[in-house]
């Protein structure tokens, strides 16, 4: 019987707006409509609810030391705006999304940069990698933006870029160097730090020439390969193989493998793309399963 007490509706919680979210875009860029659509239907729902939530209990406080529900927040936000561009074709949503979520995105982060509480998590990086994403969604807006608007939008996307990029990789590499202990139910948060390995491949696609953002992008993947296969051994091996007591931890496993399809894409990959894919889409199919299991946990 699992005993592991759940937070309100809020978000903590927005992880799995995070990888809807970013599910439904993907589906949507490979051609799967209606599965896209539903995602888009359901990501909406699931921002509906978390904002009710939110209202209701009022956890977590804003002003707390640890920022990644929050950082979850604005990342869910703009990729919920991105999904709806992409199923609409409008680029209204996906505007609106990233001028509430991108300067969250930076205030979370910089708050959270001045201080790390307890014993290093991969959980650290989720306030940190916050800025790729509205460095991602910024540089899609400044390409499809007319002047004199563009320039400015890409301004602040790539000062989302830097900002997330010198401080998420020294960041990960203290937590990978700590060697943190990871319990099975948590065991989803090991995917965390490939997700500024997909996500900032996108936004250097968007925002640098593209030789140098595919020189980027290669030098990431390759170092992304031994986190996928942590990543990997830590979520099948611990969470799904003992099927672990459920979590929001659990969807920590679906928007960076939503990322490095987005990464992929970027890249010219599209096979390895639909792959990636494929994988966030079972990854959050195990989600729904173990939330709908959680009672009768291992």
């Amino acid at each position: 019987m699992s005993t592991t007490a759940l937070p309100p509706a809020g978000p903590a919680w927005a992880g799995s707006l995070m990888g809807t979210s970013i599910a439904a875009t993907l589906s949507l860029r490979h051609g799967l409509l209606w599965p896209g659509l539903v995602l888009l239907a359901v990501a909406t729902g699931l921002l509906l609810a978390f904002t009710v939530g939110w209202l209701r209990h009022r956890n977590p406080s804003f002003g707390q030391r640890f920022m990644g529900p929050w950082g979850m927040v604005s990342m869910g936000l703009m990729s919920l705006g991105t999904a709806w561009t992409a199923a609409t074709g409008h680029l209204g949503p996906q505007l609106a999304a990233w001028v509430v979520g991108m300067p969250l995105a930076v205030v979370v982060c910089l708050w959270q940069l001045r201080r790390f509480s307890g014993a290093p998590t991969f959980l650290w990086g989720l306030a940190v990698v916050s800025p790729m994403v509205a460095a991602t969604s910024g540089g899609q807006l400044a390409q499809a933006l007319p002047d004199p608007w563009a320039q400015p939008v890409r301004a602040l996307a790539l000062g989302g870029f830097l900002l997330s990029l010198v401080t998420g990789l020294p960041l990960f590499a203290r937590v990978y160097a700590a060697r943190p202990e990871i319990p099975a139910s948590f065991a989803g948060t090991a995917w965390i730090p490939l997700g500024i390995v997909g996500q900032s491949t996108a936004a250097a696609h968007v925002l640098l020439d593209a030789p140098l953002a595919h020189t980027y992008g290669l030098v990431m993947f390759a170092l992304g390969v031994p986190l996928l296969g942590f990543a990997a051994w830590r979520f099948w091996g611990g969470a799904v193989r003992r099927w672990a007591d459920y979590t929001p931890a659990w969807w920590g496993s679906t928007f960076p493998a939503g990322t490095l399809s987005l990464g992929a894409a970027y890249l010219g990959w599209e096979e390895l793309s639909a792959g990636f894919l494929g994988l966030l889409l079972v990854h959050w199919c195990l989600c729904v399963a173990r939330f709908a299991t959680r009672g009768r946990g291992a």
